[in-house]
């Protein structure tokens, strides 16, 4: 036996098949899944930790300590009292116990996944705090305490050394998933801030965060491989995400609504636009500064951005940037101020996980003789305007251009928009009007203009006309009434060679106009494209959920809504909750989740998906299959489980013939002869004795003095029957029951599970 048991110790690994079932699973499958593996693990006693370290976390005999630097030996060094760092060690419940009540009897109280040898004086420190940044915490070992520095909670956690923050994070979230069942009641003292039921993750959104960060900076070790070995060899349960650290952000991070498969990798965090080296041209400054918009995009992202330029002149906005919205496409405006011909400066985007530096280029021009080049403004923003302060008919010499006033003035704003502290403003006459009396060489694209009413006059109406025969006669672009409120107006035209604009007062009484911005022509806007990424088979069991799979519209150059539809039986939903056949979507476009509308027929079913504006569409081919519901072999009443019901139903039908309300024939013929039969029954009687099923669940329990030990954490109603089908006991908690040694099964209201005693 120990020769054996050396043996497993030693080649100790994942076993062939072990993850089997929960692959291709996500989100809350993956997670049931992964908790049915490891939920059935051998209970070790309190006791029995003390030798268990021997294995689990020795180097020879010196004891790996993850909260101090003490050497500790094994055995020897074991707490007893402590007065400080380095006294003896103890038995650290990294998931404080009194967040879960703390029992003995519960199975999590001796689990080695979550349990560590660590200095005494470091563990008493901790206390039952959560883990987390403390960026101005005090030392304890190698640790610190204080108040949590990471965003989503302020109160007091101990923080790991670097090197053994990943370790505890996924002890975490295997935490999260081995007593998932039980979440509800692990929420004592300050386990819910950790700790939260009310949704599949487990987890608060701080604590997933903060283990998040932990997980991706502190990567799975050769130790933390070896430790999760170690433990398997002794209770036989594993921590999937030790195994498959992919896991995580399959279940909490970045890669939700993905179907894992065994070693997948994490994705790689990527900054798609702007792309590193390449150079952006800001514009031609004339006057009032100039800004370029730049889309930052990125794939996989964990970590925020932040944003800066150098550069004379230059200035950038927003300075830090989401991992999210990177992740969904955000703009930054870079702005040049400044008065250099030639102006050069840099852009850098960067966080820990990429970066990217933007060459920047612009120039001043304050709208002398040089033409403007295609694209760039000209405003006119009437600064440096004195001397008309008066309504007036006369020239005037703009900022930008030369202008005759008729009835109208330059005047304090005092109700201007942001932009500046001077402006036009029109007198009462309908007859005011000011108008260009020089020309914009090689054309104009649109001209926009700020305007509102003056103060509590009568609202206007003004007539925007321009000319391209130097004011001889003049064609109305458009007329719009502005209001109290100022407001930018712009209006598209296509003209070639010379022109010029004048503005005329046709109603109602003064106005003020401002920041009139002429775009000289450029080349002809981009089209606008959309496009839906590539969507994976949609697969559901007859009558059971849908599996979701994600895809995205993406978008180039569009400024409208995209409407995605779906045909066929499927729908689409934004956020995974909310389900239906049409979205609005952003005009960038976003990720989008797709399943199977019904699953009641089996079959495969293909539609197709429309993402549409009204200039553009795109298409995409959905295709989904139901498969027949699968049939657990011995599940003879159809209620999911393997128990002694099934016997008893099966064996009634081999004495009467009749099958009753409920009766599975696929489930009930065991040897799969097409005909059952009482070989049927011996083979069903004997996967519940042998366990062979993994449907057939496992009460804990264990030989006592002569009797069994059962452990019922969960209080249910326990009946123990001998094979002659009668009640021997009955037990609603933990209890020794003096049986004689023999086999025994142990039903509840809704499962049979085998003991055997010896």
């Amino acid at each position: 036996m120990l020769a054996v048991l050396v043996s497993i110790q030693a080649t100790a690994a994942i076993p062939s098949g072990y993850y089997t079932s929960a692959q291709g699973k996500s989100d809350q499958a993956l997670k049931m899944a992964l908790h049915k593996i490891i939920k059935g693990h051998t209970k070790r006693s309190y006791s029995q930790l003390w030798t268990d370290f021997k294995t689990t976390d020795c180097n020879g005999t010196t004891i790996i300590d993850r909260y101090s630097t003490s050497q500790y030996t094994w055995q020897t060094d074991q707490c007893g009292t402590y007065s400080g760092v380095g006294s003896c060690y103890n038995r650290e419940h990294s998931i404080p116990n009194s967040w879960w009540g703390g029992l003995d009897t519960d199975t999590a109280y001796t689990d080695l996944h979550h349990l560590f040898p660590v200095d005494g004086w470091v563990n008493s420190e901790r206390g039952n705090h959560p883990f987390g940044d403390c960026a101005n915490g005090s030392a304890r070992g190698t640790g610190k305490l204080g108040s949590c520095t990471f965003s989503g909670y302020n109160g007091t956690v101990f923080e790991v050394a670097d090197e053994y923050k990943g370790d505890f994070a996924r002890v975490y979230f295997y935490f999260a998933t081995r007593y998932m069942v039980r979440m509800s009641s692990y929420t004592s003292g300050t386990g819910n801030v950790v700790f939260d039921s009310s949704t599949y993750l487990g987890l608060t959104t701080w604590a997933i965060n903060q283990l998040l960060e932990w997980h991706r900076n502190d990567p799975v070790s050769s130790l933390e491989t070896k430790r999760n070995d170690n433990v398997y060899s002794i209770q036989k349960n594993r921590n999937p995400f030790v195994d498959y650290p992919e896991l995580v952000e399959y279940i909490w991070g970045n890669m939700k609504g993905n179907a894992w498969t065994p070693g997948g990798s994490t994705p790689t965090p990527t900054l798609t636009t702007p792309t590193n080296g390449s150079t952006v041209d800001v514009g031609t400054n004339t006057g009032s500064g100039v800004t370029k918009s730049i889309i930052v995009k990125g794939s996989n992202l964990t970590k925020s951005l932040t944003v800066s330029v150098s550069g004379t002149g230059f200035s950038v906005s927003p300075t830090s940037i989401t991992a999210t919205n990177a992740n969904n496409g955000a703009t930054v405006t870079v702005t040049y101020n400044g008065t250099a011909s030639n102006a050069t400066g840099t852009l850098t985007i960067s966080s820990s996980e990429v970066s990217a530096t933007v060459n920047l280029t612009a120039s001043y021009n304050s709208g002398g003789d040089t033409p403007p080049e295609p694209g760039d403004e000209i405003i006119e923003t009437w600064e440096g305007c004195s001397g008309y302060d008066n309504y007036t008919n006369k020239s005037v010499q703009g900022k930008a251009f030369s202008w005759y006033f008729s009835n109208a003035g330059i005047f304090a704003q005092q109700n201007d928009h942001w932009n500046d502290a001077i402006g036009c403003r029109f007198g009462k006459n309908t007859d005011s009007y000011i108008e260009m009396t020089q020309d914009v060489s090689d054309g104009a694209c649109k001209v926009a203009f700020y305007a509102c009413k003056y103060g509590s006059d009568a609202e206007p109406t003004l007539q925007v006309q321009y000319s391209t025969n130097s004011g001889s006669t003049w064609t109305t672009l458009a007329t719009c009434s502005p209001n109290s409120t100022w407001k930018q107006y712009s209006y598209d035209l296509n003209v070639t060679g010379n022109v010029r604009f004048k503005f005329v007062q046709t109603a109602g009484s003064r106005l003020n106009i401002d920041d009139i911005a002429i775009t000289a022509i450029g080349a002809p806007a981009p089209e606008p494209s959309v496009s839906i990424s590539s969507i994976g088979l949609i697969e559901a069991e007859q009558g059971g959920e849908s599996s979701i799979v994600s895809a995205t519209v993406s978008a180039e150059n569009n400024t409208e809504n995209i409407i995605l539809t779906v045909t066929g039986n499927f729908q689409i939903s934004l956020n995974r909750t909310s389900w239906a056949r049409t979205l609005t979507l952003d005009p960038t476009g976003e990720t989008f989740y797709i399943r199977l509308s019904n699953t009641a027929t089996t079959g495969e079913f293909e539609g197709s998906l429309q993402a549409r504006t009204s200039q553009v569409s795109a298409y995409a081919d959905v295709e989904g299959i139901v498969n027949e519901k699968s049939v657990l072999r011995g599940d003879v009443n159809g209620d999911g489980l393997v128990s002694v019901a099934d016997v008893t139903l099966l064996i009634d039908y081999l004495l009467s013939g009749e099958m009753g309300e409920i009766f599975v024939y696929e489930a009930a013929d065991m040897d799969q002869d097409n005909s059952i039969s009482v070989a049927d029954a011996t083979l069903l009687i004997d996967m519940l004795l042998s366990s062979s099923s993994k449907s057939v669940r496992q009460w804990d329990a264990m030989p006592a003095e002569g009797g069994i030990l059962i452990d019922n954490p969960s209080e249910e109603i326990l009946e123990v029957y001998n094979l002659d089908g009668e009640c021997v006991v009955t037990a609603t908690v933990s209890a020794t029951s003096e049986l004689p040694a023999g086999i025994y099964l142990v039903t509840s209201d809704n499962a049979s599970r085998k003991v055997v005693v010896k």
